[in-house]
């Protein structure tokens, strides 16, 4: 052993001056994420980005769209057997009612639709009957057919079967201005687009079996809780409230908020359950070591210097956190808590003349490689496509980085003389040193560890298999993932994530290849290549399309003596239908209303069913068209690239994001390819020797293959987090690879080393072993990847040692007992 220290030196004046200022720094930091923490849990943080992934922002611009932020819900009544119909649904009426006046004062609530009023058929009237001959007909050949002779012959046909119908009362009041009817068949297709397989009962939208439907839209993403669960709790306890009175009232609902609110809870608690008994666990490790309650409180220093800094980066450079990078960042316990108990072993083990400061010195350069070796490697990552994994990275090299600065300059000042070693801990570092000495009489024997890794990860490769689905992620609840499917099959019954995307500069260009789409989609409807679709045909076209209807009628008084030809000989007086010639010349003239747009549309009753099948992306238009039952999807894709139009796309998310996400998992692997050469150097440059290079370095990546072939011969497939988690297990092995290296000509500092490496991977193991439990898929793959990775380079790193730098180690070891 060393001789006994020196006195440490007074402790005032510029010894304490980092003390006081990192105390200041994380006291700021630490009011600021009490103030502006905001957690989300929104998958799509995990979509690709970039050039290469243009479809993919469209998926992120839908997890904002209206189409993600509506929720519905249906309200039923317990019929029991009564047959009352009628009764029950007026009930589920009036609950909708009641539901639909309470949600329309939440601040939460963008807007509520219940039904149509009555005001909604007047506003309706005024927007689309003064502009009817502009919608005379969807396609060129269909225009021309009904225009013609033959055509105004076959409209007259259809008034007189009309007028005999039971709905004759209204074509009496239209048909002098509407000869052609063009406005009941505006109205027919809005029919469909407005409620689609629900009927309107009293100016409610109702389900077949009589229930009743509203449907709402939240003012921010379903994917931030702090919206989203006070809006939740507001529908539950007013739903109870009404169930008191009535108890046969039921409520079913389907929408992306409950999922979301779930996941973050889970992960919320996943994260309070992890940091909670990783601590402890942490404390009561340093209090069997240590016994000095200074030495055991002062590694939380470090430990919320890393969490504290990197929370901060990350709520100023995203604005919010994902719940997966603060549970991967709660783990870091296991990565920032080696620096403090690699510095307190060596100063009680091997005390430094000059005190803490000293001991600090001795070992700051290993503790100084094995952080940049770790900063280095998630830095790589800056450069992946994935949002979620940028910030992950962000976080893990923040929160390093201020853990070590912590441990080199704030934790000396405050840990005192050096005390003598507890018995425990004196007989773990001699036991340690013990199983090194050993281990490098065995030198040959270790072969086997190595060899069986190599073996391992050999017949593993060929089994190796990813899974390319964000959906892996995460994992939904099966009683709420049914019920929001039967929601939707009673509601919209079309494909969830299935649509056909138009994209143009501005909303002319969009609407125009969405009208020439439409007669696509209507031709494969025809075919049986799919069920159905909805369009936002059913309730806009292009303007040109609009002014080509007009055109189409060539001179009013030419085409209105055709007209009053062929209605004639089926028994209509001439002259009947002026006030329709008066219309189409004032039309003709520029003075009668112009032709329908996008804001004019979005601003009557029927914005908010349009506004779901419309998103803007990077300063263009997305005009969308929901299918379903797309049986055969190469033959609409044909139908679709036989149009000869740019930017047209039958967009099936899961297979779209599956291709995405393999090809930037890819290239994510790359990146940490990358990140391990560039570790590679920095160890050579610290060594110049292949030895300790070799020593440093290969436990780390033989911990990583060997973890992969462990998971895969376990039977797992591997997702993203995973390779993520590979990344936080080569740099916690090179740490402990550098560690021991650094240490390898000191007699007592390698058995102190052995020690620290224990103490930290039993730290390491406790923080993602408990991961490892959680339901979250994506947590149990950090804590997987992560615990057993660790767990291993804690094996391999004496045996590298010993295997590539000879008996030094194991000669320093056997001296250390002594």
């Amino acid at each position: 052993m060393t001789k006994a220290p020196k006195p440490p030196a007074s402790r005032s004046g510029p010894r304490w001056l980092p003390v006081a200022i990192g105390g200041l720094l994380l006291a700021l930091m630490g009011l600021f994420v009490a103030l502006r923490l905001e957690l989300t849990t929104e998958i799509t943080h995990f979509l690709a980005a970039g050039e290469d992934a243009r479809l993919a922002k469209l998926s992120r611009q839908l997890a904002e769209s209206e189409l993600t932020k509506t929720t519905i819900l249906v309200v039923g009544v317990d019929r029991g057997g009564d047959g009352d119909s009628e009764g029950a649904t007026e009930r589920a009426i009036a609950a909708v009612d009641e539901l639909a006046a309470s949600l329309a004062e939440h601040e939460e609530v963008a807007w509520v639709r219940s039904g149509w009023r009555e005001d909604n058929s007047q506003a309706i009237y005024e927007l689309y009957f003064p502009r009817r001959v502009y919608f005379t007909a969807g396609e060129a050949g269909a225009l021309e057919a009904s225009l013609s002779d033959a055509g105004l012959e076959a409209a007259a046909e259809a008034l007189q079967r009309q007028l005999r119908l039971p709905t004759a009362a209204m074509i009496k009041r239209v048909a002098p201005e509407d000869p052609l009817l063009l406005y009941p068949a505006i109205l027919e297709r809005l029919e469909h687009a407005r409620a689609g397989p629900l009927s309107v009962r009293d100016g409610h939208f109702v389900t077949a079996e009589g229930d009743a439907v509203l449907f709402f839209a939240t003012v921010h993403s379903p994917f931030q809780a702090a919206h989203q669960g006070p809006l939740q709790a507001e529908i539950s306890e007013r739903f109870a409230a009404m169930q008191a009175e009535d108890p046969g009232l039921s409520l079913r609902q389907s929408g992306v908020g409950r999922f979301a609110l779930k996941s973050e809870a889970q992960i919320r608690g996943d994260i309070t359950r992890i940091s909670t008994i990783a601590t402890v666990g942490v404390l009561a490790l340093f209090l069997l070591l240590f016994r000095r309650l200074r030495l055991v409180l002062l590694p939380m220093l470090p430990l919320a210097a890393g969490v504290l800094t990197a929370t901060t980066l990350c709520l100023l450079f995203f604005g919010r956190i994902h719940g997966l990078t603060l549970a991967f960042g709660a783990s870091l316990i296991g990565v920032c808590i080696d620096y403090p108990v690699h510095l307190f072993n060596h100063h009680v083990l091997e005390p430094d003349p000059e005190g803490a400061a000293g001991a600090a010195r001795r070992v700051r350069p290993g503790l100084l490689l094995g952080a940049a070796t770790t900063v280095a490697g998630f830095v790589g990552l800056g450069w992946t496509s994935f949002p979620g994994v940028r910030e992950i990275a962000v976080f893990a090299a923040a929160g390093v980085a201020a853990a070590l600065a912590a441990t080199l300059w704030l934790l000396p000042p405050l840990m005192g003389a050096a005390p003598p070693p507890v018995a425990i801990q004196r007989e773990l570092a001699q036991r340690a040193g013990a199983v090194v000495e050993g281990l490098g009489a065995r030198r040959r024997a270790l072969l086997v560890l190595p060899i069986l890794a190599l073996i391992l990860i050999a017949v593993a490769a060929p089994r190796l298999r990813f899974v390319d689905d964000v959906s892996a992620l995460t994992e939904r609840d099966p009683q709420l993932l049914a019920e929001d499917e039967a929601v939707r099959e009673l509601v919209s019954r079309m494909d969830a994530g299935r649509m056909v995307v138009a994209i143009g500069d501005d909303d002319e260009q969009a609407l125009a290849k969405n009208d020439r789409v439409h007669a696509a989609l209507v031709a494969a409807r025809e075919a049986g290549e799919l069920a159905d679709f909805q369009s936002m045909h059913e309730l806009l076209w292009s303007q040109a399309r609009q002014r080509e209807n007009l055109a189409a009628y060539g001179e009013p008084e030419a085409f209105m003596a055709r007209l009053d030809a062929a209605y004639a000989a089926h028994g209509f007086r001439a002259g009947v239908f002026s006030g329709f010639g008066e219309a189409l010349e004032a039309q003709r003239a520029g003075e009668g209303a112009p032709p329908l747009d996008w804001p004019t549309l979005a601003a009557s009753p029927l914005g908010d069913a349009a506004a779901s099948m419309r998103v803007e992306l990077d300063g263009q238009i997305g005009i969308l068209s929901l299918t379903r039952g797309v049986d055969d999807p190469e033959a609409v894709a044909a139908r679709l690239d036989a149009l000869g139009l740019d930017d047209v796309h039958l967009f099936d998310q899961r297979a779209l994001m599956a291709e995405l996400y393999g090809r930037h998992r890819r290239s994510t692997l790359e990146l940490v390819g990358l990140g391990l050469f560039a570790v590679l150097a920095m160890i050579g440059l610290r060594y110049r020797k292949l030895g300790p290079t070799l020593a440093a370095f290969t436990p780390a990546l033989l911990a990583a293959g060997t973890t992969v072939a462990l998971l895969v011969l376990a039977g797992f497939e591997l997702t993203l987090l995973h390779v993520v988690s590979l990344l936080l297990v080569l740099s916690m092995g090179v740490d402990y690879g550098v560690f021991l290296v650094e240490s390898r000509h000191s007699p007592g500092e390698v058995a102190a080393t052995v020690l620290s490496l224990m103490a930290c991977c039993l730290s390491t193991v406790l923080a993602f072993g408990l991961l490892a439990m959680s339901s979250n898929p994506a947590l149990r793959a950090i804590g997987l990847t992560t615990g057993l990775g660790v767990l291993l380079s804690l094996v391999l790193a004496p045996t590298a040692l010993i295997l590539f730098t000879g008996a030094a180690a194991a000669e320093g070891a056997h001296s250390g007992k002594n």
